[in-house]
């Protein structure tokens, strides 16, 4: 197993050659809905930011099989739970993968992309990467995972980095959790 990178780079590696602390990986190894998952600890919502199409990252082209001609849509948007931005988040849908049923995914406006790829039929997904870096160059460096999804048989990526403030929130949450428990007992 290699070592969790040490300073931030542009680098995602396969989230099984990572070593992360607990709680990182827990949330980054996550199979299920992100969306739902932050519901849990406070009132979400989506907050848009750039939405295009556009030609993708070198990286990004690689891990979809883009050639380099080929446009996306990009869409950045922020997750917020109580008001407070705790994702931010960076999807791209190749042109061809917007076909049929998939067409809504590229109409989500402020609504959760994870809620819909997590309807039925439920897509797959087949690889996630991780890297620690910055989402963008007005945010701070924090971890990041990177998904590749399959929905009906169309490819799209997904990346998530977890800004500082989510972990707060987890942390919060838990204390009153704990608080509860104990009150009841």
């Amino acid at each position: 197993m290699l070592p969790a990178a040490l300073h931030a780079d542009n680098l995602w590696r396969p989230l099984e050659q990572l070593v992360l602390p607990p709680v990182i990986r827990n949330w980054m190894a996550d199979p299920d809905s992100l969306t739902l998952r932050l519901k849990r600890h406070g009132h979400f919502r989506v907050q848009p930011g750039y939405h295009a199409i556009a030609r993708p990252r070198f990286d990004e082209q690689r891990l979809l099989g883009l050639s380099p001609r080929r446009a996306a849509l990009i869409r950045e948007v922020t997750l917020l739970l109580d008001d407070t931005p705790v994702v931010a988040a960076r999807s791209v849908l190749p042109l061809s993968s917007l076909h049929g049923a998939n067409r809504s995914l590229g109409h989500m406006g402020s609504r959760s992309l994870g809620l819909e790829l997590y309807k039925r039929p439920v897509c797959q997904r087949d690889q996630v990467w991780a890297r620690l870096g910055a989402p963008a160059p007005d945010l701070p460096v924090c971890w990041g995972r990177q998904s590749r999804f399959i929905k009906r048989g169309a490819p799209l990526l997904v990346a998530e980095y977890f800004l500082p403030a989510l972990w707060e929130k987890v942390q919060a949450s838990s204390c009153k959790l704990q608080g509860a428990d104990k009150s009841l007992g």
